[in-house]
């Protein structure tokens, strides 16, 4: 899973680098990436998600200026995906196999009980269905 996740996050930024680049369309999939690998709270995401064009910069007005919009909304996006790439590297893939056997339907709806409800939703479960959900859990 760690060389796929790898290999989703390198694909992103080499979209980066096509010559029909749309910041926003780009912001669209590299968030949809980073909150398949990392959860939908990623601090990653809302960085990306808050990459802009700042075409009212000062520094455009300046014609001496090195400044070039497009560039560094580029540039920080990838180094944000970068970070990601390096993490996985250093810390392994993140643990989405709950997520990813049972379905985000099903692990959404058991972090919104308390421990009382999940209790009470296993209890009411047959020994069978009970073994089957391990199984997938353990597999």
């Amino acid at each position: 899973m760690k060389s796929q996740y790898i290999k989703l996050l390198k694909k992103q930024i080499s979209k980066l680098e096509e010559e029909s680049f749309d910041l926003e369309a780009w912001k669209t999939s590299a968030i949809t990436v980073l909150e398949r690998i990392f959860g939908e709270n990623d601090p990653r995401a809302k960085q990306i998600n808050n990459l802009k064009i700042d075409y009212s910069s000062w520094a455009l007005r300046d014609s001496s200026s090195s400044y070039k919009p497009v560039e560094t909304a580029k540039l920080k996006g990838k180094e944000v995906l970068n970070t990601a790439i390096d993490e996985i590297e250093i810390f392994g893939a993140p643990e989405n196999h709950a997520v990813e056997v049972l379905g985000s339907d099903f692990v959404k709806k058991m972090q919104k009980m308390n421990d009382s409800e999940r209790k009470k939703h296993f209890k009411g479960m047959k020994k069978d269905e009970l073994v089957e959900l391990l199984m997938k859990l353990t597999s």
